[in-house]
């Protein structure tokens, strides 16, 4: 695949990981508004660089976004606001970027990116895969769902799930339905439950296939397919390295 510096989903797996690893580090380090205006512009890009619609993002874990508001509105009460709100859009960033970038890998992509970007054994590699792939999985599974239901002739949205319009001079616009919105947050959390059970059930049974397989090594040995870091997984990398710095030394500074 040609790599493009404006699409994400074109780089080396271990380009997309050190991405992930680096925005880690930043969310964790920046504690001020210097800090933070750094990490919201980081993670700007990753949507950007992904070309993904945010309401996919938000589509593919409504209830972790949902648990990471209810996180962050415990921390405004129990610390000091402004350190409560850091946390709150600390934790809802780091969301969106480790869903695009989970997105925009497949598994055997993850693995690879895994043991050759950190040099993890094949016993590692396979557990970290699993767990970073699990949110995924979920979604996944939410989608099998919400196919089903079409199938079936059921609305998948909920109850409400008619699009209102409302009308300014010559401009229309989509009005909010406040019962849409709360009947698909009250689906969304019946179904987390069993979304979440069968992405574990799934998660058990990949792992026991790597396992009778006598998973050793993500290193392909097809001649056609190798992993080569180009010029833009290097820029990319010290794009993304010069904004990590940037960021902790404006967190150290001020």
């Amino acid at each position: 695949m040609n790599r493009r510096f404006s699409v994400l989903r074109t780089y080396d797996p271990r380009t997309k990981l050190h991405i992930l690893l680096m925005y880690l580090v930043l969310t964790l380090a920046t504690w001020n508004v210097p800090g933070m205006v750094v990490s919201i512009l980081t993670a700007a890009l990753v949507i950007f660089m992904t070309k993904e619609s945010l309401q996919t993002v938000v589509s593919m874990s409504l209830v972790l976004l949902l648990i990471d508001i209810v996180i962050g509105v415990i921390c405004v009460i129990a610390f000091p606001i402004v350190i409560g709100l850091y946390i709150a859009l600390k934790l809802i960033l780091f969301t969106y970027v480790y869903l695009l970038i989970m997105k925009s890998m497949k598994p055997g992509e993850m693995l690879d990116g895994l043991a050759l970007g950190f040099g993890l054994r094949a016993r590692t590699t396979k557990y970290v895969m699993i767990v970073l792939d699990f949110i995924p999985k979920v979604y996944r599974e939410k989608r099998r769902g919400r196919k089903a239901q079409r199938a079936r002739g059921i609305s998948p949205d909920g109850e409400y799930s008619r699009t209102a319009y409302i009308r300014i001079g010559n401009f229309s616009f989509k009005q909010p339905d406040v019962r849409h919105v709360f009947s698909r947050i009250r689906q969304e959390a019946l179904l987390a439950i069993p979304n979440i059970h069968y992405a574990v059930i799934r998660s058990k049974r990949q792992a026991e296939a790597m396992t009778r397989r006598q998973y050793h090594s993500t290193i392909r040995r097809s001649p056609v397919y190798e992993l080569r870091l180009t010029a833009v997984d290097k820029v990319s990398t010290i794009i993304y390295w010069l904004l990590m710095l940037a960021g902790i030394i404006l967190s150290i500074m001020f």
